[in-house]
């Protein structure tokens, strides 16, 4: 009997782990794999954008059948695995992540784990290297992975794999002129209209030597614009956050997607010194910008150096 593989993402998918559900579980079915792509939890904002105005409805949403083997996709840690899915089970890790557990946690897995800039560029070379025609739906979705992922080709882990994985893909599917940018608005106009639910939704913790500090971002559009509309309210929310979490210092990192620089955002001083230090940007009014795009992973081991 042929086993029954789910393929899913972590809890609470970004566009580049449903991207890659959706299209790996199309391949596979296509050579005679009992495939299911899996979504469980919550989508990120651009993931929803893109299944809605392509009207993609071919998604299994939390299935509850009893599933034999496991293929996990931009994901390759325990952490944020979706409950069914059994460790000794899974047989293949895809992801991106230079740091991760995969070979201690998944030990009966074939793991590939590639230092590019979305897991979704891994998936079109699935197709690309075994000349494997594509559908538009999943053509579409890898596309738009690629270029949130990489924060439009601007982050540093962009790589040429990527970039020739999106040209390849142009060449496949007639894709809308405009997308990203549309995807990228979108996000914005969800992010202004539903602050404290997107910023307490992307924030994590971590503890620096004795203190406990929390880091939420944003990608977007338009970002001087958000930020300064709504300083007041970002400062309210990161004060919530702390509280919330019992945190030492927190602060917003933000991304923007179109113009390549960032903005820090805090009003914790020595939170603010710290920044100040590390990447040589002056605070005025609680926000400092940098040029050039970078991410809180990236962020994180700075930190770690300087606390």
């Amino acid at each position: 009997m042929t086993p029954r593989i789910l393929i899913t993402p972590k809890i609470n998918p970004d566009l580049d782990g449903v991207a890659c559900v959706y299209a790996y579980s199309y391949l596979l079915n296509k050579k005679s794999k009992n495939t299911t792509g899996g979504i469980f939890g919550k989508l990120h904002i651009e993931a929803q954008y893109i299944i809605d105005r392509f009207k993609i409805t071919d998604i299994s949403y939390s299935p509850a059948d009893n599933f034999d083997k496991f293929i996990l996709v931009d994901m390759s840690e325990l952490a944020g695995c979706p409950e069914v899915v059994r460790a000794k089970d899974v047989i293949e890790v895809i992801d991106h992540r230079e740091f991760n557990k995969a070979s201690k946690s998944f030990p009966n897995a074939k793991i590939q784990i590639e230092k590019v800039g979305a897991a979704a560029t891994l998936i079109t070379e699935r197709y690309y290297d075994e000349n494997i025609k594509i559908d538009r739906n999943s053509a579409i979705l890898l596309y738009s992975a690629i270029f949130s992922n990489s924060l439009n080709f601007k982050a540093k882990v962009t790589s040429e794999k990527d970039k020739k994985m999106v040209k390849w893909l142009e060449k496949q599917a007639e894709i809308p002129n405009g997308l990203i940018h549309d995807m990228f608005l979108a996000k914005t106009k969800f992010s202004e209209e539903n602050l404290s639910e997107v910023l307490k939704g992307d924030s994590k913790e971590y503890v620096f030597g004795n203190k406990k500090i929390g880091i939420t971002q944003l990608e977007i559009a338009e970002l001087e614009n958000l930020v300064r509309n709504n300083l007041s309210q970002i400062l309210k929310i990161l004060n919530e956050f702390k509280q919330e979490k019992d945190l030492s210092m927190a602060f917003l990192t933000s991304c923007d997607l179109e113009k390549d620089f960032n903005l820090f955002v805090t009003s914790d001083k020595e939170m603010q010194e710290l920044l100040e230090k590390i990447f040589k940007v002056d605070f005025k009014d609680n926000v400092a910008r940098r040029d050039g795009l970078i991410l809180r992973k990236e962020i994180i081991p700075l930190v770690i150096r300087n606390t």
